[in-house]
């Protein structure tokens, strides 16, 4: 085997030590902007490298040099060397190999197009010699006093806005609009051009070459990038954390500027332009960039911090490694020899990364269903939910089969056995019984207490929560309209009384005479009746009880006859109301015992005998403790003809329960939940079922 020559363009830089301590060289490809670190030996090789010598010939000489080597590690370098394209390719030699890269690099229409949407790049400028010349403008931005001036300033601006806290959130939902998220998008473009623009001039400023400012697209969310890669040949650590971190450090400068101008100005359209630019600062640095999940500022400083390159590939072999090894038990080495809390540190992450990322991913799908018309959205979400979460996975799974003839019968695999049988059982054996059903504790009497007519209120006799007696005072009304009236019709009484006296009984007069006598028998009747309305205004208890939902009541104030006053609950044996959801009804059963388990805490459980069923869905749920607009447990909205009136999202269906201690008492709607046995079910064939019904459901074109 002949040793190829190098490609004459390739560079090389004294790096970073390695993370074991160890010297460590960088070699850039100027064509592609891309650095590859080397080891020693490896350094060692290239600086001794004799291209169009014999394999055989080139080991002697190096070891002759004093560099311990041996055939096998120089072709596995040439190997690498090949497959990154660092070295001349012999006409008409290696066009396998060529080959080869230019079919892996080939897909398909459709993955061309998957990969695209997913995530590509646009370079739209070039700053670095517009960098170098005016490094020199903007060089005091950085400097200790200024940014000394600015943190004191930030203080002084955050201790105001707590002052004012609530006038400040005030202004952050007036702007939730389309108006101001269109404002906000505006924003977010300015902040994030000074972002990168951090990141390029500290570069800059340490003497690396900023290649690139331009546009990224994550399933079309578009964000600004900047290409620092030439920061890989700085030496010092802490400059390259300098540089990841000088986006963030920009924002947050910014939005401590920002929220101090908010906190001073007065009402106008400058304050309006502080306040977005503070708001959008803060949210963007410490919601998106921060993150060390995903590969923004927030991962390359963890792992400069962790002086760990090439965090999330590493961590995500360990990762993978560890899990194999709990699972199977193969006792194989680990990807590479760590300190063992240090690898505890790099699997711990890929952990929290992969849970991070499925969350996200998943988050997105929905977002891009909801926001493209159906048959993009559901296909979309399909490529998105494959891509980010199925792929991954189905990969790993591959490998492991790729294993199989290294597993064995081991503590690992009888524990995995064991476990995914325990799943397997819990999924799709029928064991599950209970039904958790949203109830109300209804009790057996309960007396709406109104006015018998628009009336003043003179006196009240109780309070609430007191305890009443049948007949009982509760309040006395007085309405002068009422004593008007009965005033009124007690002089046309007399009157007609009077007309009749004065009129002849004669046979000319009997018509008048026998119309009057009517028309008496009528205000007669009018005024008992009226009578009977006043008598009613001083109200008394219809029966034995507790005061609840007593209104706000004063003497002198005004109540209509249409408002309830105050409602009187008889404590005793009442009746528990539930409502079944319609895919529930099939396992529901009749004279079944039940517990009814209150919302508040305070009362106990109540042991219940399911009785009865209705085969019709609600079309209105009576009580206002179950309505999810007042924190109930069913999803309703509200029917346009009145606000305390909703009906359920979804069927349901009332079914009864008797209690089975006649004397526990308990308060009128007491909401909570009867736990009931049903028939039994598989808890896989119910999600299956679900999955089919919202499969059918959004379907529908």
């Amino acid at each position: 085997m002949i040793v190829p020559y190098l490609r004459e363009d390739l560079e090389i830089f004294r790096g970073n030590s390695r993370e074991d301590g160890s010297p460590a060289w960088l070699l850039y490809d100027a064509l592609r902007n891309k650095y590859f670190t080397l080891g020693i030996t490896a350094f060692r090789l290239i600086k001794n490298w004799r291209g169009g010598e014999d394999i055989k010939t080139f080991e002697n000489k190096i070891n002759k040099g004093g560099l311990e080597t041996n055939g096998d590690e120089i072709k596995s370098f040439i190997d690498f060397l090949q497959q990154n394209n660092l070295i001349i390719q012999p006409r008409g030699q290696n066009n396998s190999l060529l080959l080869q890269q230019k079919n892996t690099l080939k897909r398909s229409w459709i993955l061309n197009l998957i990969h695209s949407y997913l995530f590509f790049k646009i370079p739209l400028v070039r700053p670095d010699d517009w960098l170098g010349k005016t490094l020199k403008y903007v060089k005091s931005l950085g400097s200790k006093k200024f940014r000394s001036v600015i943190y004191i300033l930030g203080f002084v601006g955050i201790c105001l806005v707590i002052q004012q806290f609530e006038n400040f959130l005030t202004t952050f939902l007036y702007f939730f609009s389309f108006k101001g998220l269109m404002l906000y998008l505006i924003t977010l473009v300015f902040v994030k051009s000074l972002h990168e623009l951090g990141h390029a001039y500290i570069a800059k400023y340490f003497g690396c070459r900023v290649s690139a400012i331009g546009i990224a697209f994550l399933v079309f969310f578009p964000f600004l990038y900047t290409d620092t890669t030439d920061a890989w040949r700085l030496r010092n650590h802490r400059e390259r954390l300098i540089i990841n971190f000088a986006g963030i450090l920009t924002e947050l400068h910014l939005a401590l500027i920002a929220t101090f101008l908010w906190a001073i100005l007065p009402d106008g359209g400058l304050k309006s332009v502080t306040f977005f630019i503070a708001t959008t600062s803060w949210i963007s640095s410490l919601a998106i960039n921060v993150s060390p999940f995903m590969r923004f500022d927030g991962y390359y400083v963890f792992g400069d911090w962790l002086k760990a390159e090439n965090l999330q590939p590493r961590s995500f072999a360990l990762a993978k490694w560890r899990l194999r090894e709990v699972l199977f038990g193969f006792n194989h080495q680990p990807p590479e020899e760590l300190n063992p809390s240090r690898r505890l540190t790099f699997i711990t992450y890929a952990w929290f990364t992969w849970i991070y990322r499925f969350f996200l991913f998943l988050g997105i799908a929905l977002l891009v269903y909801h926001l493209a018309f159906k048959f993009l959205g559901i296909l979309l979400f399909v490529i998105e939910i494959y891509w980010f979460i199925l792929q991954p996975i189905i990969k790993e799974m591959k490998q492991w089969w790729f294993m199989k003839s290294e597993m064995s019968i081991n503590k690992q695999t009888i524990r995995l056995m064991a476990i995914l049988l325990i799943i397997l059982m819990g999924l799709f054996l029928p064991w599950k019984s209970s039904l958790k059903i949203p109830a109300v504790y209804v009790s057996e009497q309960y007396s709406k207490i109104y006015s018998p007519y628009p009336a003043k209120i003179e006196e009240i006799f109780v309070e609430k929560d007191d305890v009443v007696k049948k007949g009982q005072y509760l309040i006395e009304l007085k309405s002068p309209q009422l004593e008007q009236k009965i005033n009124s019709t007690r002089r046309k009484i007399q009157l007609i009384k009077t007309k009749i006296n004065r009129i002849s009984r004669s046979a000319g007069n009997l018509d008048q005479y026998m119309t009057l006598q009517q028309r008496l028998i009528e205000l007669k009747t009018e005024l008992t009746g009226l009578n009977k309305l006043q008598s009613k205004l001083k109200i008394k208890s219809p029966t034995d009880g507790k005061i609840k939902n007593f209104s706000y009541l004063s003497k002198n104030q005004w109540v209509s006859n249409l408002d309830e006053l105050m409602g009187i609950v008889k404590y005793g044996t009442g009746n528990v109301v539930g409502f079944l959801k319609e895919e529930e009804i099939y396992r529901f059963k009749l004279d079944s015992n039940a517990v009814f388990i209150p919302f508040d805490g305070q009362h106990n459980n109540i042991k219940l005998v399911s009785k009865s069923l209705d085969q019709s869905a609600v079309s209105v749920l009576p009580y206002l403790s179950l309505i999810s607009k007042y924190g109930g447990p069913i999803a309703s909205r509200p029917f346009i003809s009145g606000d305390f009136e909703s009906r359920p999202i979804t069927a349901h269906y009332k079914v009864s329960f008797d209690l089975i201690n006649k004397d526990q008492t308990v308060d009128w709607q007491l909401p909570g939940y009867v736990h009931v046995k049903g028939n039994r079910y598989s808890p896989f064939i119910k999600f299956t079922k679900n999955i089919l019904s919202l499969l059918v459901r959004e379907s529908g074109f």
